[in-house]
């Protein structure tokens, strides 16, 4: 398919399971480089379309914009975390941005009345803390945890644990000891441990 914003729209909006996996293969198989290009021409694209109707089609959105991150931080490992360690011109405030955008999608994915698109916000989230713990970034992890703390205190029961596996994840990154999860979450976790898990 046309490495497009309007092909990749029309795929995702479409709501073809096929169409939509093509769509998100393509993105995955660029180099990090178009693919960064690919991110700026197309993630406004995708906060359009997620304010879709369906829900799978809010669930495409996600792992679309997961698989469009460039992850250009990657570039960094072995070398000293600088601008000139980063391929092209990009800088690290400019990935930086990347991971801030993205963030702010899958807190939004979180909250869905779906529990596709949480379950696919949850796993990207992951990604995101992986990479601020490569570049050293704490303080990133740290508002993230805080980012998810907060929406545990204003969603419903019902999103709780995939709020939870989310959080989860960024503690791990953040190297933070599972027990230091904030008291909502912690009564979230222990309801659901095993012996008395929720499915």
């Amino acid at each position: 398919m046309d490495r497009t914003r309007d092909a990749f729209a029309d795929a995702l909006s479409s709501g073809d399971t096929e169409r939509v996996n093509r769509a998100i293969d393509e993105v995955e198989d660029t180099e990090l480089e178009e693919r960064a290009h690919l991110f700026d021409e197309c993630f406004e694209m995708c906060r359009d379309l997620y304010e879709a109707e369906d829900g799978y089609k809010r669930q495409a959105v996600i792992r679309f914009a997961a698989g469009l991150y460039p992850r250009l931080a990657y570039r960094t490992v072995g070398s000293d975390i600088t601008d000139e360690a980063l391929p092209g011109e990009w800088t690290l405030d400019e990935i930086a941005t990347h991971r801030e955008r993205l963030r702010e999608l899958y807190l939004d994915g979180l909250c869905d009345d779906d529990g596709r698109v949480r379950r696919a916000a949850a796993k990207a989230m992951k990604e995101l803390a992986l990479t601020a713990e490569m570049l050293g970034a704490s303080d990133e992890l740290q508002l993230m945890k805080e980012d998810l703390e907060a929406l545990a205190e204003d969603c419903e029961d019902a999103k709780q644990k995939h709020i939870e596996q989310a959080y989860e994840n960024v503690a791990f990154h953040a190297e933070k000891p599972f027990s230091l999860l904030p008291d909502g979450l912690r009564d979230v976790v222990e309801k659901e441990s095993p012996g008395g898990r929720e499915q």
